[in-house]
């Protein structure tokens, strides 16, 4: 079969895509169906493919379809007083996908009617998303893009300071990775709702701070002994997904380290889930009340990126005065305060070659086994006796997991 062929047949599938969706929502005075979808995204591929003999093909079936999006769009507020245009928008982004099938890239294509689908089939989703954004998140979040894509490339990309391990744009670069990956778990959060329950809470804030969890959890089990299940629940598996964020930051910022950090991930992460999964028929239904602050909020920004600096220095300083055991203590005392920024400092020095990548893996594993250590003392202190002991036991659980995979490995 003719390779152009191909592509025109995934035009046709784009437009089907995109049309079904749209078909689901069609009213009486809108003009696109499925069929239509399908045609306009087989124009744009045809004009595409004319215009290398004929150069006025694809803007003039560009411009029709202009015309017949501003008709239909005329016709249909004059009859239903409808002042909405994505159909419309639709349908002119349908035709362009078209068009790159044959004249660009159908792969990216491909990539881009999938996303616009979801965006067309997620309305009331992403609308619920929006009115549960205060205008402070709001403000917060421009304040932090500004920082991140304005402020961002113009911070010089050099390593200065002792030992070379201070590079303000790869400082700058880890924080906005790290609060990229906490403000995805906050949207998460923000779109599920309290409603959901304080299992599904757990899990999405997990992605967030799972110390803030298990805070929560410990106050709601002092305050009702009936929500032991749920809570236990929600705590072990936030925490449970701290390891598997981990493992998802080392798999970013030095690769190459995946395959030491894994074993004891997977094994605390996956023991983790098995765990919490025991008290999970009573973790649904009831509502939570954890409170994060928005972590795209520039203080949080500015303390993790300081916290990430010292970190650096201080392990760099361990290497080179006390060794491999100087780092290792570093870490573990690191790890209280914040697993995030000594796994990207570690990944970092054993990407540039200052320490060992086992040496890394296994600071890496400490700080995640006293982050998990202090979340236990935390639910013994400020929650109940019970609550402590059921969540202390499946950390030590956990953690045994995780040093028997390092010694195994």
């Amino acid at each position: 079969m003719d390779f152009p062929v191909i592509k025109f047949l995934i035009a046709l599938a784009i437009g089907t895509l995109v049309g079904i969706e749209r078909e689901r929502r069609i009213k009486r005075t809108e003009f696109a169906g499925i069929r239509t979808f399908m045609l306009i995204s087989l124009v744009g591929a045809l004009s595409a493919y004319l215009s290398g003999k004929f150069s006025l093909a694809f803007p003039v079936a560009f411009l029709g379809i202009i015309l017949l999006i501003v008709v239909s769009y005329t016709a249909s507020t004059r009859e239903g007083g409808d002042i909405g245009v994505t159909g419309e928008v639709a349908a002119l982004v349908t035709f362009l996908l078209g068009a790159m099938c044959v004249a660009y890239d159908y792969r990216l294509a491909v990539m881009l009617s999938i996303i616009v689908t979801a965006i067309l089939a997620l309305k009331r989703y992403i609308h619920v998303a929006v009115r549960r954004i205060s205008e402070r998140e709001m403000i917060d979040t421009i304040k932090f893009l500004i920082i991140a894509f304005v402020i961002l490339p113009l911070l010089p990309d050099t390593a200065t300071g002792p030992w070379g391990v201070f590079n303000p744009y790869q400082v700058w670069l880890m924080v906005v990775f790290i609060s990229a990956i906490s403000y995805a778990g906050y949207i998460a959060m923000k779109i599920a709702g309290p409603e959901r329950g304080l299992g599904a809470t757990g899990i999405i804030g997990g992605l967030v701070s799972s110390t803030a969890v298990v805070t929560a959890m410990a106050g709601r089990v002092r305050d009702s002994e009936d929500l032991m299940g749920p809570a236990v629940f929600a705590a072990v598996i936030s925490s449970s997904m701290m390891f598997f964020r981990i493992l998802l930051e080392v798999s970013v910022v030095n690769s190459s380290l995946v395959g030491y950090v894994a074993p004891p991930m997977l094994a605390m992460g996956v023991l983790g889930v098995m765990l919490a999964a025991m008290f999970i028929r009573s973790s649904s239904g009831i509502d939570s009340d954890i409170k994060i602050e928005n972590p795209f909020s520039v203080k949080p920004a500015l303390i993790f990126g300081a916290l990430f600096l010292a970190i650096l220095f201080i392990s760099k300083a361990a290497s080179v005065y006390l060794g491999r055991g100087g780092v290792l203590v570093a870490s573990v005392i690191s790890g209280v305060a914040d697993v995030d920024a000594i796994t990207v400092s570690m990944s970092i020095l054993a990407a540039g070659g200052s320490i060992s990548q086992s040496t890394a893996a296994a600071a890496i594993t400490l700080a995640g086994v006293s982050n998990t250590l202090i979340k236990g003392g935390i639910a013994l202190v400020l929650g109940t006796k019970k609550f402590g002991k059921r969540v202390g036991t499946l950390f030590v659980a956990i953690i045994t997991a995780g040093l028997l995979a390092v010694l195994l490995t």
